[in-house]
């Protein structure tokens, strides 16, 4: 592209934008230096950057009809053939709204990204294709996948298995998709529990594995520390399916510098025996917002495992409190300063960026009465942080993850999976027409209590449906080691093998 030539009326509205204060007779000065750069810019532009896989694949599908999507679970629906052979043949995918596909609108819930249609397939989408997958649409999720609830996607996202409640989110559609017998797997994304919180919430099975085991180039993003894709299924299979697809280093993504080199059959884990010693974790009991039937509904399903030969024993874990603050510093901050103020450029590492997805996030300037209400107050809080503080707690929250992830490290080198409610409540009810704004902000987030503090540490997380109350799903969550994903899954397989028992 060909940059606009900075002037000195440029120079003068920085100086005022910065606080610089140049000197009127200096700006024809600077203006000659910043013109000095341009071409080393526009050199830039015309060099041929690595990227995602980019097929030659026009457009595809189109909008469902109201009859094809009761839930409103599908943002889009449109076939994509796989291109090769492997674990996933016979299997259609569906693919959550903030991951890109080529040809495919990628809104990411939101009217701001109405009319962005990527180019590129994301890492993901290229190796479910390559596995003999094949993508049948795009799932709906929450207004810029910030809501834990599924009230803010355009329709709302119905639960399947709870007529008139929420099916969670942000990867709402993802969730009900399954729920519904459209499709036995989906990809998720989860930033503070949006794949899990939807899974418990619509009894299905979903899986945060540990940040940067399957790599993110190619979504929407909120901050690197907190960013995961992760797998959703209607059984532990296939969500072990999926993620030996999708699993492994794709040299884009800054997020996997830690990811071992190799490829894991998580498929052939399931038949491996279950935990010896499993760590009831008090902290995510008799929460503020727990009620007491889903408690006592995961306490017996995980009483499951001591019938099973394991032993059970609850263990105290402050750092999971201590860990939810630290995630929030940096959720807040990455929202305001990372998704919106620099355009969904996550991380200034060496990650793979796509210009024309930063372009169409940039929109929200122009058209601020798009963002979703719910990010609205983060937004304002990071703003807000960052003025007035420096961003000095954001900085402090990224310097605490090492301590964080040792306090859970301490728990895991003695027991080897970690158990709690996914949600220490059941799906509240979906809003009224009539709603007003306070009611649409706080049904966003009172229910990541027990998920997030796995996006800040990083530790593989995985929901499991353990029954009902009243007719809404209850999920138990299996936490396990650092790219232990094999250990967390025959754990789960060894828990859905004793409910079927």
């Amino acid at each position: 592209m060909t940059i606009k030539t900075p002037t000195r009326d440029t120079v003068r509205d920085l100086s005022g934008r910065l606080g610089l204060n140049l000197a009127p007779d200096t700006h024809e000065l600077y203006a000659e230096f910043m013109q000095g750069i341009v071409a080393s810019y526009e050199r830039l532009d015309a060099m041929e950057a690595p990227g995602p896989d980019r097929p030659a694949r026009g457009r595809v599908g189109r909008a469902p009809t109201e009859a094809e999507n009761p839930h409103g679970a599908w943002a889009w629906l449109g076939e994509i053939e796989p291109t090769g052979r492997g674990v996933l043949d016979g299997c259609a995918v569906g693919v959550k709204d903030a991951i890109c596909v080529a040809g495919m609108p990628a809104r990411n819930g939101s009217a701001l990204l109405e009319d962005f249609v990527p180019e590129a397939d994301a890492t993901v989408v290229t190796r479910i294709l390559a596995a003999g997958g094949t993508i049948k649409g795009k799932t709906a999720c929450e207004n810029l996948s910030f809501s834990g609830h599924s009230h803010t996607s355009n329709p709302p996202v119905q639960n399947p298995n709870a007529p008139g409640f929420a099916a969670g989110g942000s990867s709402s559609g993802s969730a009900a998709a399954i729920a519904a017998g459209d499709v036995t797997m989906a990809l998720g994304c989860d930033q503070g529990g949006s794949v899990r919180i939807p899974a418990a919430w619509t009894g299905i099975v979903g899986l945060k594995p540990t940040h940067g085991l399957v790599p993110y180039t190619g979504a929407y993003a909120m901050d690197a520390t907190i960013d995961h894709c992760g797998p959703m299924g209607a059984t532990v299979e296939d969500v072990a399916r999926l993620l030996t697809a999708i699993a492994g280093p794709d040299g884009l993504d800054v997020r996997q510098g830690k990811v071992p080199d190799g490829t894991v059959d998580y498929l052939g884990a399931l038949t491996r025996g279950g935990p010896r010693r499993v760590g009831v974790v008090k902290q995510g009991f008799g929460r503020p917002e727990s009620e007491d039937a889903s408690d006592a509904l995961v306490r017996e399903a995980v009483e499951s495992y001591r019938a099973a030969g394991a032993e059970v024993e609850e263990v105290d874990l402050p750092v999971h409190l201590d860990c939810l603050d630290v995630w929030t510093a940096i959720v807040v901050g990455g929202t305001s300063e990372l998704m919106f103020k620099q355009n969904g450029l996550a991380s200034f590492g060496e990650n793979y960026s796509d210009p024309a997805m930063l372009e169409a996030v940039s929109g929200w300037r122009a058209h601020p009465e798009d963002i979703s209400v719910t990010a609205v107050p983060p937004l304002l809080m990071g703003s807000y942080m960052a003025e007035a503080y420096q961003n000095r707690f954001y900085a402090k929250a990224q310097m605490l993850l090492k301590r964080m992830r040792a306090g859970y490290d301490k728990a895991l080198a003695e027991f080897d999976v970690l158990a709690m409610p996914t949600i220490p409540f059941r799906a509240t009810p979906m809003p009224g027409p009539d709603a007003g704004l306070r009611e649409r902000i706080e049904l966003a987030l009172p229910m990541v209590g027990n998920t997030a503090p796995f996006n800040a540490a990083g530790h593989p997380a995985i929901s499991l449906p353990c029954g009902s109350v009243e007719g809404r799903p209850v999920g138990l969550m299996l936490v396990g080691r650092h790219f232990d994903e094999a250990g967390l899954l025959a754990a789960a397989a060894q828990f859905e093998r004793n409910r079927e028992g």
